[in-house]
C-alpha cells in the first residue's frame, strides 16, 4: 500500500510513519521541517506548507490512501482567530478531490460534534473546558468537523482526547455516538488505530468514531 501522513512534525506523525514502514507500506511523509524525519527504506519526505498546494498535489499523486495528523498544540494555540489544522486539512481535501483520490483518515478532539451524538455530561464539559481553556483550538476543532462533513471523500475522524500515556498497555474501546467515552490514549495505541482505519476502505466511513482506553 502507498500511504502519504500529512504532519506538523510532531510524535504522533512519527509514530504513524513507523507503524506504516513496519507493515512494508511505500510512506510519503509531507511535513514543514524534512530533517525531523531520519531516512529509511520504503520512506519519501517532502517539505512544504499547508499552503503550498503543487507540493501537496506532489505529495499525493501516487497515494492510496492518506492519514494526517495536523494535530494542534496545546502550548501554541492561536487567539487570533486562525484555524490551521482545519485549513490545512481542507488544503488536503481539496488537493485529494482534484486527484480523484477517497480514503482520507485524520485526527481531532472530542469536542467535536458528530451528528447522532448523544447528549452526554462528560462531552458538555469537555467542550466547556476546551471552550475556556483553548478557545484557539475548540474553534479550529469546530471548522475541521465542518471541513469534513461537508468534503465528498471516504473520510474518517478519529476523536480522541490528548494523553501523556505511553505504550500498547490496554485494551481500546470505541464509541460512534459518545454515550461511552472516557479518558485518553497513547500515541503509540492511536497510530495503530490510525493505520488500521486507513487501510480498510470500509471501515467508520463518513464516521467520527471516539477511541479510549477502558
Amino acid at each position: 500500500m502507498k500511504i502519504t501522513i500529512f504532519s506538523f512534525g510532531g510524535a504522533l506523525g512519527q509514530a504513524v510513519t513507523n507503524v506504516a514502514l513496519a507493515h512494508g507500506d511505500q510512506v510519503t511523509v509531507y511535513m514543514p521541517d524534512a530533517r525531523a524525519v531520519w531516512p529509511r527504506k520504503n520512506l519519501t519526505v517532502i517539505e512544504g506548507s499547508m499552503t503550498d498546494r503543487d507540493r501537496i498535489l506532489e505529495a499525493l499523486l501516487e497515494a492510496d490512501t492518506v492519514i494526517s495528523v495536523l494535530v494542534p498544540s496545546h502550548g501554541g494555540h492561536r487567539m487570533d482567530g486562525g484555524t490551521p489544522t482545519a485549513d490545512g486539512n481542507a488544503m488536503i481535501i481539496s488537493a485529494m478531490e482534484q486527484l480523484g483520490k477517497t480514503r482520507f483518515v485524520t485526527v481531532g478532539h472530542f469536542c467535536i460534534h458528530a451528528f447522532g451524538d448523544c447528549n452526554n455530561s462528560y462531552l458538555r464539559l469537555t467542550g466547556r473546558i476546551m471552550q475556556v481553556l483553548w478557545p484557539g483550538i475548540y474553534n479550529d476543532m469546530q471548522k475541521m468537523g465542518q471541513v469534513l462533513s461537508h468534503s465528498r471523500l471516504n473520510w474518517t475522524l478519529v476523536r480522541v482526547l490528548p494523553s501523556g500515556q505511553k505504550g500498547r498497555n490496554g485494551s481500546l474501546k470505541i464509541s460512534l455516538d459518545g454515550s461511552d467515552c472516557r479518558g485518553g490514549i497513547s500515541e503509540a495505541q492511536l497510530a495503530d488505530f490510525l493505520y488500521d482505519a486507513a487501510a480498510d476502505q470500509g471501515k467508520y466511513c463518513r464516521k467520527m468514531p471516539m477511541v479510549f482506553n477502558r
